[in-house]
């Protein structure tokens, strides 16, 4: 008998199957259209590979998957009818279906949004099927799914479906097509379903858009987009639809669609708002799925259509008609919606050092006080993005500006180091905006430039933007629109509106209902104009500061999803690169947020977050000497600037190098003498430092930052000092201070705990524990891999009597850090809250080897047992 792979029409096989045609080939084997002599039916035959086929265990696996996949009985799948045996191989008998596949329908073109759904939906259906009988196609693609004539999609070529299994030691792990698996099976690991719903995504994709969403020129080059690169946009495409295919194509399985049936739901949720397909595709048949929770579908549901932006000069060609030139010219003066009154004289040259100060709401409408709000923080943004063509520019950070209570060139000058002032105000009638500016010389008090100006669609983006360029021209800076694309980009005025408003909420975050005000008003935003990137990265960040405030998993995986999106909307965006890479500092994935923060960085060279987010992930990356040029860097690019020399100054303290980080603080300082953080910072270095000569120097820096601003970090530092010093009141009194501003961080709680035991309050110790074990754990929920906070957490459990979870978490700190002498100091007050004193007093000598301080455990009342032992006599 021929070859399996070039069997002629006619050939009979295995005595009962007539060649008619080579029908072609699937991701395992050749497949030829035959007839069954006995049934008098047409089939598809399915063989092995020739390279393969000769191989035992690979004819035995073959044979194994067509079993398992035989047992599928569902419309939405191809039926199969048998797995046959000859000299010519093995093969499956399937059903054979007339009818085009999904890859001749779509042929580089793209299919109706309802029939593209309609599919889908049918695929999921089949898949949905399978799934629940563990099985996992491997192959979904385009060549895959058949159309029959009557309109019912057919998921065909389940030959290579394998039981999914937990572990990644499949053989031929990256079985199917390039391009179409997920990453994982990609990089060849374990697959599930999961896989499944990624590639029915492609293929969704694909289908909407007549394009491959990651097709590159070679196969490599594919595969590298599927693994690192966001999809090709989606045109035109309904914002629901949208978020159904990007959430199939999320790059890590647990951001995905986990179940086909919640695919189909979101699938059905879209199809009324599509119409009727353009052809003639048949309802799904199959089996029934639960819908999920309300709150869910109310969750991806949002406007169907962006709100396009309101013509700004309509009336100009009915001007150019019925008007002279003179005429037109009067007209576009008082009636654009640029007013545009502008005097004074420009910046001298030299570097220049501005501060943006809240805006003034005109009218006083207490409606308006957060987008005036969001106003002055997103100008302020907007200029620090600008590129300065090499010419110094530094912005202060608008949070800088709130902190120390700026409202005025004086103040900013003298405290922030600022030579150039930005002050404004916003007035609002209805839709009409308008937006008046001075740029102002902080040191002279001298006004250099004042420009009105005007909208009377609200257009508050747009105004921005002229503001933006009018004061770098003020200031002797070229503005291209490029430069202005990287502030964020046009965007629908209600859109910008809601986005500005948030901004302003955001500003404190801190107060009650603030935050969840942005975020509403965020996916207000995104709801409003569904591509606005901006908008979508800025509700990252709130998600991941509400993860910060709340310590809750689940927010910081919204703020990924949006970040994410940002990106897939606009890849050129720094401040959504930037947010993406603080979130993944935030999830201690290092690797990801360096190519984020520098991906900002080639966009916007300037980007002073960037730089510091980059210094940063290099630090936590253990990349110390890259992390110390780049905060060097920082410093260099801004001259005169005290901020990035306090953050190098912050560098140098936590790798232990006191000298150079008070020298720094001394820097800053210099610049900017009344400046409460970089007080606060020199004096918790000196207390970092262990000098005690320094310990009075350290006090007069704390209680001079408190002086200058009463904030919880200064009060916090300043009990810490004041337990070194064993004055245990005036610690207690100073912590509670500390607490009653902000109760969030579990080891202020710690030192408060210290100072009443040691002042033999128990009562008040043993409330402060309760209340701190609560914020352990949730710690340790957050960073499973905090070896000091899991160490703390063994010590409280053992004061709380849960002996297990105690022995639990002292096993894991040791675990993750066995060399780290506070974990270890840590670990011998557990072992001896637990009665194992011979264990307690061998951990602290280790802590003693790897250098913990014993003048610093003689502070700790819970250690003083195990410093009583004979073993350390000689240090008594």
């Amino acid at each position: 008998m021929a070859s399996h792979n070039a069997l002629p029409t006619g050939t009979v096989v295995a005595g009962k199957y007539e060649i008619v045609g080579r029908a072609g080939s699937g991701g395992m084997g050749v497949v030829y259209k035959a007839r069954d002599l006995k049934l008098d039916r047409i089939v598809a035959l399915k063989f092995l590979p020739d390279e393969v086929g000769g191989a035992p265990h690979s004819k035995a696996q073959f044979l194994k998957e067509a079993r398992i996949a035989s047992s599928l009985d569902h419309p939405n799948i191809g039926t199969i009818h048998g797995v046959e045996d000859d000299s010519g191989g093995a093969f499956i008998v399937m059903a054979f279906y007339e009818g085009l596949s999904l890859a001749s329908q779509i042929a580089g073109r793209p299919l109706p949004h309802a029939d593209v759904v309609n599919i889908a939906t049918q695929v999921a259906t089949g898949l949905a099927e399978a799934h629940s009988k563990n099985i996992v196609h491997r192959d979904i693609k385009p060549s895959n799914v058949m159309i029959t004539k009557s309109g019912v999609v057919k998921i065909v070529d389940f030959g290579i479906a394998r039981m999914a299994q937990q572990t990644a030691t499949w053989t031929q792990a990256t079985s199917g097509t390039a391009g179409y698996m997920s990453p994982e099976q990609t990089l060849g690991h374990a697959v599930d379903q999961r896989t499944d719903l990624w590639s029915l995504g492609v293929v969704m994709a694909e289908a909407l858009t007549g394009k491959h969403p990651f097709q590159r020129d070679t196969m490599p080059a594919t595969m590298l987009a599927v693994l690192h690169s966001p999809p090709a946009e989606l045109p035109a495409i309904p914002l629901e639809l949208q978020r159904i295919v990007y959430r199939a194509l999320a790059k890590e399985p647990h951001e995905r669609y986990q179940t086909a049936s919640e695919m189909i739901h979101d699938l059905e949720e879209v199809k009324p708002l599509l119409g009727p397909g353009g052809s003639s595709l048949g309802t799904a048949r199959g089996t029934s799925t639960q819908r999920l929770a309300a709150s869910l579908a109310a969750a991806s549901k949002s406007a169907l259509h962006p709100i396009p932006l309101q013509p700004r000069r309509a009336w100009i060609p009915w001007l150019v008609a019925g008007l002279s030139l003179l005429t037109l010219l009067v007209a576009a003066f008082l009636l654009t919606p640029l007013r545009d009154r502008l005097r004074g004289s420009a910046v001298d040259e030299g570097p220049r050092h501005l501060a943006v100060l809240p805006f003034d709401s005109t009218g006083n409408d207490p409606k308006n006080e957060a987008l005036v709000a969001g106003i002055t923080d997103s100008l302020s943004g907007k200029l620090s993005n600008l590129d300065s063509s090499g010419q110094s520019l530094w912005v202060v950070p608008s949070s800088e500006v709130r902190r120390l209570h700026i409202n005025n060139p004086a103040d900013a000058f003298k405290q922030l180091n600022a030579n150039l002032v930005v002050q404004g105000s916003v007035a609002r009638d209805g839709q009409d905006v308008r937006l008046n500016v001075s740029l102002i010389d902080a040191k002279n008090l001298r006004q250099l430039g004042s420009a009105q100006f005007e909208d009377r669609a609200g257009d508050l983006s747009s105004l921005q933007d002229e503001a933006v360029s009018r004061l770098a021209s003020l200031m002797k800076m070229n503005v291209s629109a490029d430069a202005l694309r990287t502030t964020g980009g046009p965007a629908a005025p209600a859109a910008y509106e809601s986005y500005l408003s948030a901004l302003g909420y955001m500003q404190r975050y801190d107060q009650p209902g603030n935050l969840d005000l942005a975020i509403h008003a965020l996916e207000n935003a995104v709801q409003t104009d569904p591509r606005f990137a901006l908008g979508y990265a800025q509700l990252g960040e709130a998600y991941r500061i509400k993860n910060r405030v709340e310590q809750d998993p689940r927010w910081i995986a919204e703020a990924l999803a949006n970040c994410k999106h940002a990106i897939q909307l606009d890849d050129r965006l720094p401040a959504a690169h930037v947010t993406l890479g603080h979130v993944h500092l935030a999830q201690g994935e290092h690797d990801l947020a360096l190519q984020e923060f520098q991906r900002a960085l080639d966009l916007n060279p300037h980007d002073a977050s960037a730089l510091s987010g980059l210094a940063s992930a290099y630090e936590v990356s253990g990349r110390i000497p890259d992390a110390e040029d780049a905060f060097k860097k920082a410093a260099a690019l801004q001259p005169g600037a005290w901020d990035p020399i306090d953050e190098l100054g912050d560098f140098y303290d936590r790798q232990g190098k006191y000298a150079e980080a008070v020298e720094q603080y001394k820097r800053a300082l210099a610049l900017t003498p009344d400046n409460a953080q970089i007080y606060l910072n020199l004096g918790a270095t000196y207390i970092d430092w262990g000098r005690p000569q320094d310990l009075p120097a350290a006090e007069a820096a704390l209680q001079r930052s408190i002086a200058l601003n009463p904030a919880y970090p200064a009060y916090a530092n300043l009990g810490n000092l004041y337990l070194t010093q064993q004055r245990y009141a005036e610690a207690a009194a100073v912590t509670e201070k500390a607490l009653a501003l902000s109760d969030k961080d579990y080891q202020v709680w710690d030192n408060l705990i210290l100072a009443y035991t040691w002042l033999k309050q128990p009562e008040k110790a043993a409330a402060a524990r309760a209340h701190m074990l609560t914020l352990l754990e949730q710690a340790v929920k957050l960073r499973p891999k905090d070896a000091d906070a899991q160490a703390t957490l063994a010590t409280t459990y053992a004061h709380a009597g849960q002996r297990e979870k105690a022995t639990d978490a002292v096993s894991t700190a040791l675990a993750l850090a066995p060399d780290s002498p506070s974990v270890l100091a840590e670990a011998a007050q557990a072992y001896q809250l637990l009665g194992h004193h011979t264990q307690a007093v061998a951990t602290f000598q280790k802590a003693l080897e790897k250098g913990y301080s014993w003048e610093q455990a003689k502070m700790d009342p819970e250690l003083q047992p195990v410093l009583a032992d004979p073993a350390f006599k000689d240090r008594h």
